[in-house]
C-alpha cells in the first residue's frame, strides 16, 4: 500500500478510486495521506462515539458519516480531538459533516477532512457505532477499505480493487508523464489527444 505516496487523489480517481463529493480538507496545501479505514457512524448532536474511535485507529484514517437534519450545522470533531488523534498516532479524520476550531487544526496540522464548518457542538453521549458499513460523501465506505485524501479531496478504494488501481494507477501517471515531456518539448495538448 505504500506505492500510494507516489500518486495524487486526481490519479487514483482517474485509475477507479471514489471520490467523495464535497468533502474537503481543513488544511491549504494539504499533504497526501492514505491508509486503512476505521468506521463510525453518528446523530449529529454525539461527538463521544467519535471520540472513543480514537482508541482504536492508530496508523489508520477515521471516516465519519453524521445523521439528522442538523448535520451540517453542529460540529462532531474539534481542536481537542485533533491534538488527542494526532498523539495516538490517527492518520487523518474524514467527516460528512461538520468540524471547528479550525486554528487549532491548522496549528496542529492535523489531516481533517469535512463538508462544513461551524462554532457549536453537540454531546459527548456515545450512542454511535463503530466499525459498520457507512455512507460519506454520497459512497458506501467498509471498514477496512483504503481512504486517500490530499489537497483535491478524498477517495475511497475498495480493499478488493486495491491491485487493479495501483496497475492502473501506474499505467496512468507514466502515460501523463510522456505527454508532459512532449507539452515541454513544444507540442500542443490538443495534438497530443488528437481533438479535432
Amino acid at each position: 500500500m505504500n506505492i500510494l505516496k507516489n500518486f495524487s487523489v486526481p490519479n487514483l480517481c482517474d485509475a477507479g478510486a471514489i471520490p467523495l463529493k464535497d468533502i474537503k480538507p481543513i488544511l491549504e496545501n494539504q499533504k497526501l495521506i492514505f491508509g486503512e479505514v476505521i468506521t463510525v457512524k453518528i446523530n449529529y448532536d454525539d461527538w463521544g462515539t467519535l471520540i472513543k474511535s480514537i482508541s482504536f485507529a492508530k496508523n489508520k484514517i477515521i471516516v465519519v458519516e453524521v445523521v439528522g437534519e442538523k448535520k451540517y450545522e453542529t460540529a462532531v470533531w474539534g481542536g481537542l480531538a485533533s491534538l488527542n488523534a494526532k498523539i495516538k498516532g490517527v492518520r487523518g479524520v474524514v467527516i460528512d459533516g461538520c468540524v471547528r476550531d479550525l486554528e487549532d487544526i491548522k496549528s496542529l496540522k492535523f489531516p481533517v477532512f469535512a463538508k462544513n464548518f461551524c462554532p457549536n457542538a453537540g454531546k459527548p453521549l456515545n450512542c454511535g457505532k463503530i466499525n459498520v458499513p457507512i455512507t460519506c460523501g454520497n459512497v458506501l465506505v467498509n471498514p477496512g477499505d483504503i481512504a486517500v485524501g490530499d489537497y483535491n479531496g478524498v477517495a475511497i478504494i475498495k480493499k478488493e480493487n486495491l491491485q487493479e488501481i495501483i496497475e492502473n494507477v501506474k499505467y496512468i501517471k507514466e502515460k501523463e508523464k510522456k505527454i508532459k515531456e512532449r507539452i515541454l518539448r513544444g507540442d500542443d495538448l490538443r495534438d497530443i489527444l488528437k481533438l479535432e
